[in-house]
């Protein structure tokens, strides 16, 4: 075996690869087709007088764009754990995604977004930001739900030391800060992607979810095989 099958067996247990991969290509169906069908569709603004408390304080974008990077780092320490639990964790991901797609296409959302015409890095920043990531499919936040995700797997995790997970609970609280602080979303949309994301995590242990992956890589290998079989 060579030293990189080796290095990428250690960062990533055979069986995470079917969940991530399906998690992956789930987030960007719900994301993004889900805008181009809500597109001309009314958009609601949830916009509450505690939002218009709130300042904009440019420097956040570092956490709001860093959050992408540790999510990663999340989902591979509990795929890591074990099967069962990166099953759960990832199927919980899934189920709250696609109660995110029926906000987003039954009550889309919008906002107005902060004036960010003086220079500076950060504003900069922000201004890429916002021209990436059009302010619309807003209400549940997926920032809060995937951040409250990764501080729910990190509880779950034996292998880690406590201090990860409480590390992680200070993470998604100032990931969800900074959505608010960049003008991103609006402060509902904070707690109705924790709300979907725990709806996610139940519906997952509840029904045992997570064994839908085990099926699936089940059967992707007994395709292989035939196929295999067939060639030879």
């Amino acid at each position: 075996m060579s030293s990189f099958k080796k290095r990428k067996r250690r960062i990533l247990p055979k069986y995470a690869y079917l969940p991530i991969i399906i998690a992956l290509l789930w987030n960007e169906l719900v994301y993004h087709v889900t805008k181009l069908i809500n597109a001309d569709f009314h958009h609601h603004d949830f916009t509450s007088s505690i939002d218009k408390l709130i300042p904009y304080t440019s420097p956040f974008i570092v956490i709001y764009i860093l959050a992408y990077v540790l999510w990663g780092v999340g989902f591979v320490i509990f795929a890591r754990e074990n099967r069962r639990l990166c099953n759960e964790m990832f199927a919980a991901e899934i189920i709250a995604e696609a109660v995110c797609a029926l906000f987003f296409i039954f009550l889309p959302t919008s906002m107005v977004r902060a004036d960010i015409s003086t220079g500076g890095f950060f504003n900069w920043l922000t201004g890429l930001m916002y021209t990436v990531d059009k302010p619309n499919n807003l209400f549940p936040s997926i920032h809060c739900m995937e951040s409250w995700l990764c501080f729910r797997g990190a509880f779950k995790c034996k292998k880690i030391h406590f201090v990860y997970s409480v590390a992680w609970f200070v993470t998604a609280t100032l990931i969800c800060m900074s959505t608010v602080f960049v003008k991103q979303h609006v402060f509902v949309d904070i707690f109705a992607g924790i709300i979907v994301a725990e709806i996610g995590l139940y519906i997952s242990r509840w029904f045992n979810a997570g064994v839908l992956f085990d099926i699936a890589r089940s059967k992707l290998i007994k395709l292989r095989k035939y196929v295999r079989t067939k060639r030879d």
